[in-house]
């Protein structure tokens, strides 16, 4: 929709450019509704509120999105690719706050990433000033409709938020605007300007919001020079609450932190710069952020008040599934996985991490997209973040920018722009919803041409003049895996990808992904294949795994590659080579090797992770000198294969949404008892099993709507609808 479509002759309300953070203030009168619907978009976030209470718990609207065209530098010069811009609007019933005759409308606006300045390798830049536009329409009984429309007659000021950097810190100046602000007569509204429409697509927001998920009491570990130091006990995104005990003009502080340093003080490699100032009122109110949340486990508060709680804040998207095994490291990777892409999932974007950069980084997406889906009720949250992914690709050449919505940031030109393909594919097989693959066709094809246009030999070697060039990324030891190497393999995968969703769609078959598969692979073996040692790239850092996943290589490079992490025990690989290790090894059947993997306690390892007491998934590798972040899901793409091969969850070839389902647990002595479920769109799919000294027994529920069946001891048992229960002793089945 266009501004007309969404907003009819409603006004975009601008301020005087000197504040980020006003309220607004509007007065109008409703006699007998029956209906009262506001439609309303607050650029970069807003509240909102009639006659003094707060209309919804939404938090952090509307979602992120790539607004409308900004100027941008490369290198210092223009950025020249063409994006597509959407801006996304909310809508409410407000029956519920309105009164008869006089009616108070107000809202409170925060930067977010609309007006925020975003570094960005060159500059700071920002899609421009904070705005605000609303369309209220009331109706009567008798089905008459009134419009109230932003419009001159509305007033602002200052809000008690005086400083507000997204990224980092928030100042509330409690003096400057009252509490009752919004129903008052106090005096200090002023005029505002009217800004023209935004150029770009007008849509309602129909993912998720952030909302206050639960709340935690934390511990208190001590008084110091510098305030009370507090301990969550996990990692979170979120704020402190506090009631504000202290005399006007006087200043609490509160300080944040993931991590503890030697001496048990706030490690400031972790503060990530997170702090939250105010300067008391004195009237004891209850107080916390507004405009955005911090990542932290501990905190440290520096003046006059009393601890409310912490709250956890994220995307309202519940988690969809289970798990829990013999192995507390399984356990524990499931559980911090699912933590940390909860915490990663705000406005809309699966982020890389929710303090530092708090971006939608295609590479981190697409490897965890599968992941999500499985775990999470992830479905609208995804669909939102694929138009994110389509309006990040240049129009004119193809290119996937290396976030979603786009920032100039770092990446590579196969394992992030890879997500205009894999993420829609993931979403068909896991919905069996064909839209997504023939929304973004077009630009799959436009993008496969892109890495053509980039490729020497048939190999992928740079992305656009002047960005990286990414392969594998966060390897434990120094990246030894050549580029081209890693980019031809996506590409690859991107091939064989495309030759499915043609069969998908329908479309003639006419050869084109084949040859073009052809000719990367030969490209690989030319470059990087060692015919005596039968070896890829060395097999450093999972390379032969690469190759394998392809359908390259040999006997021997299989057993080189099985004998290298028996050996080593644990993992020597970046975010994608994690990935690829673990799910090959159980494509192979090694179970037993990928459980160790999985489990290792040994360094480079979820288990170190672990006994090193995170509570999330960490950037690096525990056992790396500074792992930058300790909130960051891209290894967590590695446990969805805790559904598919510890509990077994397969879907038949060809079939998606479930609606074709093999169970066939990967039973190995490492493994001796696991139990779990994934929300399909058919219903609850669970499975547990536990091996005994005279056989296993297991129990699958399936839900109406599916076929499912056993394998199990070398024999295929079809499973009814409902609760399946079997004793295995050996190849014999007893009930």
């Amino acid at each position: 929709m266009d501004h007309r479509e969404m907003f009819g002759d409603a006004k975009w309300l601008g301020f005087d450019g000197s504040t980020r953070t006003p309220v607004v203030r509007a007065s109008f009168e409703a006699h007998s509704a029956v209906r009262a619907e506001i439609t309303i978009c607050g650029l970069g976030y807003f509240e909102l509120f009639l006659n003094g209470q707060r209309v919804s718990e939404d938090l952090f609207v509307p979602a992120t999105s790539d607004y409308c065209q900004r100027d941008i530098r490369v290198n210092g010069q223009p950025f020249d690719e063409q994006l597509h811009h959407r801006c996304y609007c909310l809508k409410y019933d407000v029956l519920p706050f309105l009164k008869e005759g006089r009616n108070e409308l107000g809202a409170a606006l925060g930067p977010g990433f609309f007006a925020q300045e975003t570094w960005s390798f060159d500059e700071a830049v920002n899609y421009g000033e904070v705005r605000l536009c609303y369309r209220l329409l009331l109706t009567d009984a008798h089905g008459d409709t009134t419009e109230v429309l932003s419009g001159p007659d509305a007033r602002w000021r200052q809000g008690e938020v005086v400083i507000c950097d997204l990224f980092s810190t928030e100042k509330h100046d409690l003096n400057i605007c009252p509490a009752d602000w919004m129903t008052s007569d106090a005096s200090g509204w002023n005029e505002l300007r009217i800004l023209p429409p935004l150029e770009t697509d007008f849509r309602l927001q129909d993912c998720p919001a952030d909302r206050f998920i639960r709340s935690i009491v934390p511990m208190r570990l001590g008084d110091g020079p510098r305030g009370t130091l507090y301990d969550l006990g996990e990692n979170i995104t979120g704020w402190v609450i506090l009631r504000d005990k202290s005399e006007k003009g006087d200043t609490i502080e509160v300080r944040f932190s993931e991590m503890l340093d030697v001496r048990g003080r706030l490690d400031h490699n972790y503060t990530h710069g997170q702090k939250w100032q105010i300067v008391s009122d004195g009237k004891g109110r209850i107080i916390h952020p507004k405009f955005t949340w911090m990542g932290f486990r501990y905190f440290v508060v520096q003046g006059n008040a009393e601890i409310v709680c912490a709250a956890v804040i994220h995307a309202d998207i519940p988690a969809a599934s289970s798990f829990h095994s013999a192995d507390p490291v399984l356990n524990w990777l499931y559980e911090a996985y699912v933590r940390t892409q909860l915490d990663n999932l705000h406005g809309g974007i699966p982020s890389d991490c929710p303090h530092i950069e708090r971006r939608g980084y295609t590479g981190d997406g697409q490897l965890t997209c599968e992941t999500a889906m499985l775990a999470l009720d992830y479905r609208t949250t995804v669909r939102k973040w694929m138009r994110d992914i389509m309006d990040c690709q240049d129009e004119k050449t193809g290119h996937v920018q290396y976030t979603a919505p786009y920032t100039r940031c770092g990446g590579g030109p196969g394992g992030w722009g890879i997500a205009i393909i894999t993420v829609p594919l993931n979403y068909y097989r896991q919905y069996g919803d064909k839209q997504p693959l023939e929304e973004m066709y077009g630009g799959m094809v436009k993008y496969l041409e892109y890495l053509d246009a980039h490729s020497e030999d048939d190999l992928v070697v740079s992305d656009r003049q002047g960005e990286w060039c990414l392969g594998d990324w966060c390897t434990p030891d120094p990246i030894r895996l050549p580029e081209p190497y890693v980019n031809t393999y996506f590409k690859v995968k991107a091939l064989d990808d495309m030759a499915e969703i043609d069969r998908i769609l329908g479309k003639p078959w006419d050869g084109s992904w084949k040859r073009r598969r052809t000719a990367a692979c030969n490209a690989v073996i030319r470059h990087y294949y060692d015919p005596e040692t039968h070896d890829f790239a060395g097999n450093i850092q999972g390379a032969n795994a690469f190759a394998l996943d392809i359908g390259l290589g040999d006997d021997v490079t299989l057993d080189h590659f099985l004998r290298h992490y028996e050996e080593l025990g644990t993992y020597d690989t970046g975010i994608f080579g994690t990935e690829i290790v673990t799910r090959l090894l159980g494509e192979k059947g090694r179970y037993d090797l990928e459980y160790r993997l999985l489990s290792s306690e040994k360094p480079n390892s979820f288990g170190s992770m672990m006994h090193a007491g995170a509570s999330t998934l960490w950037e690096y590798w525990s056992d790396c000198e500074y792992q930058r972040s300790l909130n960051h899901p891209m290894f967590g793409a590695a446990a969805k294969q805790l559904f598919y091969d510890a509990l077994g969850f397969r879907q038949v070839e060809g079939s998606a949404g479930w609606r074709k389902v093999r169970i066939e647990p990967g039973f190995t002595d490492w493994l001796p008892q696991a139990e779990g479920h994934i929300k399909t769109p058919l219903g609850k799919l669970a499975v547990s099993y536990r091996k005994t000294l005279t056989g296993t027994e297991i129990t699958a529920d399936i839900p109406d709507g599916m076929q499912a069946d056993l394998a199990v001891g070398g024999k295929t048992i079809i499973l009814k609808a409902g609760r399946n229960v079997y004793t295995f002793n050996g190849l014999c089945r007893t009930f």
